[in-house]
């Protein structure tokens, strides 16, 4: 028969155990999300530069995109319109406060027709312009079509903290005011995700895939960080696209 300090003993060693559980379950990202920089070069964060001096915390999301000067980059149209483009700047795979691929001057920005004046939330995507050849350094995503709409699809995007989010799900879609869009649910996607690409078709070797979408669209891409939406990739963006690369 056990004595009472043996079985304080085994409730010692037992509760001990218990709180070694939890806090290892603590340091797991949730399921289907991975706190880890992004999978390919060619994702990476929008920064404020004011007065010279680059605000820490990114604001949105941008992808390099196939170009003849590999100068070109798509985000979300919300992102952009309240600061001059001079004071933005870009930072592939920026990770941990470092810019491996070194930091790009944005110089212009292109929206769809039909995104002023009223915000459309079909239109909800734009191309920035940067001073160098960022795609020669980071690589370049291509853009598709969200029809038919993908099985699966990896978001990659960055937070007001600095750290970006990676998460792979099944893609959907709704209808709002006779608009379609894409919808993904997963959390982790808050302020200065905005932007980030729906990819599909990731190549394991080069990380690089084909965007069919970018946080937006619909509530400006989700009121809250666990549901994200997308304007619908089809003939419009193509022909903005086209003119552009």
């Amino acid at each position: 028969m056990r004595t009472l300090w043996e079985y304080h003993r085994a409730l010692g060693f037992a509760l001990l155990w218990l709180m070694a559980f939890i806090l290892y379950i603590g340091t797991l990202p949730p399921i289907g999300q991975t706190p880890a920089p992004p999978s390919s070069g060619a994702v990476g964060a929008l920064f404020l530069r004011i007065a010279g001096v680059t605000v820490k915390r990114p604001f949105c999301t941008a992808s390099v995109v196939p170009s003849r000067k590999g100068d070109l980059l798509l985000t979300a149209a919300h992102c952009l319109g309240k600061v001059p483009v001079a004071d933005v700047v870009y930072a592939p795979y920026f990770r941990n406060g470092t810019t491996p691929f070194g930091t790009y001057a944005v110089t212009g920005q292109v929206f769809s027709p039909g995104w002023f004046p009223g915000g459309r939330i079909d239109r909800d995507f734009a191309f920035l312009t940067v001073a160098g050849n960022v795609q020669r350094r980071a690589g370049a995503e291509k853009i598709g079509y969200s029809s038919p709409v993908p099985a699966r699809v990896t978001v990659e995007g960055y937070s007001l903290n600095g750290g970006p989010v990676v998460c792979t799900r099944k893609a959907a879609t709704i209808e709002t005011r006779g608009q379609r869009q894409l919808r993904f649910t997963c959390g982790g996607f808050d302020n200065g995700s905005s932007g980030a690409p729906f990819l599909t078709g990731i190549s394991r070797k080069s990380g690089l895939g084909t965007i069919v979408g970018v946080i937006g669209g619909y509530q400006q891409g989700g009121s809250t960080s666990a549901v994200s939406y997308s304007s619908a990739f089809g003939r419009d963006i193509h022909a903005v696209y086209q003119e552009l690369r």
